[in-house]
């Protein structure tokens, strides 16, 4: 049975500097050429689409003349170091999600605390006011105020913990297929203009 073929993420350049943003200078994290911005967010998303293929290719087209091998294992060696700090970064976003999310969870559990003793109170410690209807009315505001609060309280740090975390580490994982895929380069004649 013969092995499955690895998708493929096409992109066209008319040379091999296009693909990196000659304007900008490195920035920690980064030490090399940067990619430029849209070419590489194009490439991760390509990536995500593909979250069930563990590996990838990525195929170069460039409009010149052939590049001579080791100007291409250079370029494939700039895109694996620049998608390899990409990955740094997406790594340290995870942990900063995480810390974060966690840190949401102070403020909202003891206000979970408070309404619970709250609505205790007026349950079981003053069933003796005058109307018991006016008590039943109080305990039930009181709960819909509380569980309205909580659930605002509570939503951001199970968002960041559920879902923003999912998002980020398919992010980390596509980088991390960007990062190991083999560059395969193709030439075609420039266009004449």
């Amino acid at each position: 049975m013969a092995a499955p073929s690895r998708p493929r993420l096409s992109i066209e350049a008319p040379d091999a500097n296009a693909l990196f943003d000659g304007a900008a200078t490195p920035v920690y994290p980064h030490s090399g050429r940067p990619v430029q911005p849209k070419l590489a967010l194009y490439l991760e998303r390509l990536a995500r689409e593909q979250r069930r293929s563990p590996v990838l290719e990525i195929a170069v087209t460039l409009r010149c003349p052939p590049l001579r091998p080791d100007d291409e294992a250079a370029v494939q060696r700039e895109l694996r170091t620049f998608f390899e700090e990409e990955r740094k970064v997406a790594d340290l976003e995870v942990r900063v999600n995480r810390v974060e999310g966690l840190g949401a969870f102070r403020y909202g559990l003891p206000l979970i605390a408070l309404a619970l003793l709250v609505a205790g109170i007026f349950y079981f410690a003053l069933p003796e006011l005058t109307s018991a209807s006016f008590v039943t009315y109080l305990t039930a505001l009181l709960y819909l105020f509380f569980i309205t609060v909580v659930w605002v309280m509570l939503w951001d740090p199970i968002e960041t913990l559920l879902f923003d975390s999912y998002f980020l580490r398919a992010r980390r994982a596509a980088l991390e297929k960007l990062r190991d895929a083999p560059t395969r380069f193709a030439y075609v004649p420039p266009i004449a203009r």
